[in-house]
């Protein structure tokens, strides 16, 4: 670590700056930061691999009357997936009109979305679906 005094005209010393000189990765990240070797302990806290992400996708639009959704009112050009259930997926977003929208605001079972409100009718909904496995 490098440390500069700043001073001002008459020579009286502000403050100190410390400035690192290079970036540090964390251990036990081979695979996010290569060349960086895990230390030596017993058992070694390493990832098991690299993590893989899935995202899958299930679109529809607001008909402005139901809070109730199912894969048969998917729209197949923008979606990749029916509605998944929580339970083999790692993280579920719901957007509405492009926003995000709380988890306690909705239920997402295996074909089936419930919205607590009936959302404005030609608005977008999006359900994203996330799985992260290991490798």
């Amino acid at each position: 670590m490098q440390h500069r005094n700043i001073q001002r005209s008459g020579g009286q010393r502000i403050y100190t700056v410390n400035v690192r000189s290079q970036v540090m990765p964390p251990y036990g990240c081979p695979d996010i930061f290569p060349g960086q070797p895990c230390p030596t302990c017993p058992p070694c806290p390493c990832t098991p691999g690299l993590l893989a992400t899935t995202i899958y996708q299930y679109t529809t639009f607001s008909d402005g009357q139901k809070n109730m959704y199912t894969d048969a009112d998917a729209t197949p050009q923008l979606s990749t997936s029916g509605i998944i259930g929580q339970q083999t997926v790692s993280i579920v977003n719901l957007f509405i009109n492009g926003i995000l929208q709380p988890p306690n605001s909705y239920l997402v079972q295996p074909g089936v979305l419930v919205l607590s409100e009936v959302p404005a009718q030609g608005a977008p909904i999006i359900l994203q679906f996330i799985q992260i496995t290991t490798s």
